[in-house]
């Protein structure tokens, strides 16, 4: 799986002032519903959070990957946020987020989910990828970076 192929630049917002970890999450299940993707955005919202009370979705190195199923979704889509400051995510290293991917799966297709999460993880681990999203100032240039950053990686 390619994650930029699922990345929709109407999903992606830079510079998100947010106040909390919950007002950075719900405005990112509002994008997927104002892109027509959902109709319901309180219960996708109601999912993110019920996935982040069982443990944070901040991965750490300034990165959370939150992520949910949705019976409206058709197949799998991916939004990116860059904060404009970081923020406390109850991150596993204890160090605040600057970057969020949301993935959201359509609830019979919980394997896409995996997939995105192995190829996020991917991407991190073995580039730079975070240090030049915190930078990216418009959607068509973290869309650019995340594609050739993936393109680095050996596809599986």
């Amino acid at each position: 799986m390619r994650l930029f192929q699922h990345i929709r630049k109407e999903l992606i917002i830079t510079g998100l002032e947010a106040k909390s970890k919950a007002d950075a999450l719900l405005r990112l299940t509002q994008a997927f519903k104002e892109a027509g993707l959902i109709q319901d955005e309180k219960k996708l919202y109601d999912s993110v959070i019920a996935r982040e009370k069982l443990m944070s979705t901040g991965i750490g190195k300034g990165l959370a990957v939150a992520h949910a199923a949705s019976g409206e979704m058709q197949d799998i889509a991916v939004a990116v946020a860059i904060l404009s400051k970081e923020l406390d995510f109850q991150s596993l290293d204890q160090k605040p987020v600057k970057v969020i991917f949301m993935i959201v799966v359509n609830d019979q297709r919980t394997d896409l989910n995996l997939k995105a999460l192995a190829g996020i993880s991917r991407m991190v681990n073995k580039t730079a990828l975070l240090e030049r999203l915190e930078s990216a100032t418009h959607s068509g240039e973290v869309l650019n970076i995340v594609k050739e950053v993936e393109g680095q990686i050996p596809h599986h």
